[in-house]
């Protein structure tokens, strides 16, 4: 199924990108990564709705937006749906040239099927090695929390893993825990489960959203240390799911412990969303 972009006239082949576009010269924009079922849905709609709209909000787009947005994904031709998952980009359109955005913008639309990666493939039977990241998320309240184009600092992150890592923890420049490089993370503390807040930096993403729903989680201040003496870790996302961590730097989590296999009963509530 070819790249598809929306304009006013309808989803169209995807063959060329407005250079003058704000998504291409500025970022303006967001996205949100959707795994779905074989029938074509995306069981955690309601969650990247909730995300969408506040980034929509927060980068002052037009008050109608999300009905562009609305319209547009319900008319998605079934076969751009068939793949298994998609990502959908929001652009605020074409501009003139400068900053200020243009007073009445014409959103454009990108949507890239493709086929995820089998969640029993993913899933490494030990738990995932990981490490910290020497990259600093930046703290910027009226960005955090959705997903829009300007993801420098984790393209930077990305591409300094060690060699035998699947993902590695992320701090802000105050030295607190964020988030993985693709993923949000949980740990089990003292009994209770918690996952750094987000109010400077960070992506709210829908697995975590999700959790946030089904279990009692505390929102925390988290330090390194407080992970490397947790004992249970574990990262999340649409694509990739729950994932314990066996290994973090130096410290080694036991996969017999009972919050390990509480993590692995919520990826089977997970993945039976998409059955």
């Amino acid at each position: 199924m070819t790249d598809l972009i929306w304009s006013s006239d309808g989803w169209q082949p995807a063959n060329d990108w407005p250079v003058a576009d704000r998504a291409l010269q500025y970022g303006d924009g967001l996205f949100e990564t959707l795994r779905l079922t074989g029938q074509g849905e995306a069981p955690l709609w309601a969650q990247h709705r909730q995300r969408l709209l506040q980034g929509l909000v927060a980068l002052d787009f037009p008050i109608d937006s999300w009905a562009t947005v609305e319209r547009a994904c319900k008319a998605l031709p079934p076969g751009a749906r068939q793949a298994g998952a998609g990502k959908l980009l929001v652009s605020r359109g074409a501009g003139p040239r400068g900053y200020a955005p243009p007073a009445e913008p014409h959103l454009n639309l990108l949507w890239q099927a493709f086929q995820p990666a089998d969640w029993a493939r993913q899933r490494h039977p030990h738990g995932l090695r990981a490490d910290f990241s020497d990259v600093l998320l930046s703290r910027q309240p009226l960005l955090a929390g959705f997903k829009h184009l300007n993801r420098l600092e984790q393209v930077l992150a990305r591409g300094r893993f060690p060699v035998d890592c699947q993902e590695v923890v992320m701090c802000d420049t105050e030295g607190q825990v964020i988030e993985g490089c693709m993923s949000n993370l949980f740990i089990l503390q003292n009994g209770r489960w918690k996952t750094p807040a987000l109010t400077h930096s960070g992506v709210n993403g829908v697995v975590r959203r999700w959790l946030l729903e089904q279990m009692q989680v505390d929102e925390a201040l988290l330090t390194p240390q407080d992970l490397l003496q947790a004992d249970v870790l574990f990262f999340c996302n649409t694509l990739n799911g729950i994932m314990p961590v066996h290994t973090l730097a130096s410290r080694r989590y036991d996969p017999l412990h009972p919050g390990w296999k509480q993590a692995l009963k919520w990826q089977h509530r997970l993945e039976t969303l998409f059955c």
